[in-house]
């Protein structure tokens, strides 16, 4: 088998002055100002047989994935099944999405994603260029271990009534997981990080006068930063990609609750622009976890066998019809209608013993927890935004509980975690007859 060569980049996509104002994903945010810029990332894997070229976004949602594909084959004639995307799920970064579904003056907010998803396009290529005049000779080894910076968002109220809150036993998947990759001499070239937790420490927050919305990576791109910072000396990369965070919150989060005596509750305490200091210390926390789980990989190959398999799963669709306005939850004045179809797009990369299945939803953690249970191989990555974003994958028990993801599904009966089960072993086993 061959040697392995890797090479990594990365380079900013913060939007450029003629950018700006830029518009948020939400249609109540519209950034003005920087408090931390955005990076685009590439690690490009070569095993002599295929390259893998892995891509990772400061931002809130995936999109243009044809497009993207497109001109790095023309640039570097990748493949294009050999090309993987991630987005860290910012809620500080604007939106490079083709359909933009918020109201207000449609028509200028698509133009505006449109010029800047040209600019994260003509990023990548520079990007990955980068990542390629940078390969050598590398080895590879793997390692996880625990972080505590997120909670399951998922809380039962006095009212029995669930919506966003903390609750510490509920369930949460801890792992931090890093494959790390080093040169000859033992420098990190990269690393690629999974963790799962919301990007939303810094959600709709402002600056000092509060004034103006502010762009960042939030918890993520602070850990990446952090990294980076400490490794300067090698010139490493870090990519922070999103695990099964679908209900998965920061531990501090933007806003806090407040219990009010009819046994219900509501988001109403702010800690305002002390929000971000809130950020960079989670952020710093979860590096010195990496830190630790980097040191304790002291086992390398320098080959690696990579497999990919693709695969579209349509899930039956619903649609929550409003009979009343309010805020989420209002269990008592909804309906559910059956919709179209949703396509759940999955991607299963393997490097030897080591599994990464991409998704284009936001994935509760329960389903993530018994789908690492069920793999084949030991070592399951759950990958999330990794294409257009389909919305929330609760599990039955969190639509059976009208939960804040329940709300914001498109997908019927809580029925993800039987089709994505199934599909997921099939892919294994695609996988398996491949070898």
């Amino acid at each position: 088998m061959s040697k392995l060569n890797v090479g990594a980049a990365k380079v900013c996509i913060t939007p450029t002055k003629d950018m700006m104002p830029a518009y948020s994903q939400f249609p109540q945010v519209v950034f003005e100002g920087v408090y931390q810029d955005l990076y685009a990332r590439a690690l490009i894997i070569d095993n002599g047989e295929h390259k893998l070229a892995l891509l990772t976004y400061d931002s809130g949602d995936m999109s243009r994935t044809d497009d993207i594909k497109a001109a790095l084959q023309n640039a570097y004639s990748l493949q294009p099944e050999w090309i993987c995307f991630s987005v860290t799920h910012t809620h500080e970064a604007p939106t490079f999405a083709n359909e933009h579904r918020d109201v207000g003056n449609e028509k200028e907010k698509l133009s505006w994603a449109l010029k800047y998803g040209d600019f994260i396009i003509n990023q990548s290529i520079s990007c990955v260029g980068k990542a390629l005049n940078n390969m050598r000779e590398a080895h590879y080894g793997f390692g996880t271990g625990k972080s505590y910076i997120n909670v399951c968002r998922d809380q039962r109220f006095e009212n029995g009534e669930w919506g966003q809150g903390r609750d510490f036993e509920g369930p949460s998947d801890k792992t931090l997981a890093i494959l790390k990759l080093i040169d000859d001499e033992g420098n990190i070239i990269a690393a690629l990080l999974n963790y799962a937790v919301h990007g939303t420490a810094c959600f709709m927050k402002q600056d000092e006068r509060n004034e103006k919305f502010l762009i960042s990576g939030d918890v993520p791109g602070m850990v990446s930063a952090y990294l980076e910072e400490r490794y300067q000396e090698h010139g490493a990369v870090f990519l922070w990609t999103s695990g099964a965070a679908g209900n998965q919150n920061p531990i501090f989060f933007t806003q806090y609750l407040r219990y009010n005596h009819n046994k219900t509750a509501e988001m109403f305490f702010d800690p305002g622009y002390a929000a971000w200091g809130l950020c960079e210390h989670m952020a710093q926390t979860q590096a010195i976890d990496a830190i630790r789980v980097l040191n304790g990989i002291d086992r390398f190959k320098d080959s690696m066998h990579i497999s990919v398999v693709d695969r579209a799963v349509p899930l039956p669709g619903q649609k929550i019809v409003r009979n009343l306005e309010g805020s989420l939850p209002e269990t008592d004045d909804f309906s559910i209608e059956s919709s179209e179809n949703v396509i759940l797009l999955l991607k299963l990369v393997t490097i030897d013993d080591i599994a990464m299945l991409g998704m284009n939803g936001e994935l509760v953690a329960e389903i993530g927890l018994r789908l690492k249970e069920k793999s084949p191989l030991k070592n399951l990555i759950i990958i999330t935004h990794t294409a257009e974003r389909i919305g929330y994958l609760p599990d039955k028990v969190g639509y059976d509980n009208r939960t804040f993801a329940f709300f914001a599904s498109l997908v019927k009966d809580g029925c993800t975690e039987k089709y994505l089960t199934d599909a997921m072993l099939e892919m294994f086993q695609e996988r398996f007859n491949k070898k």
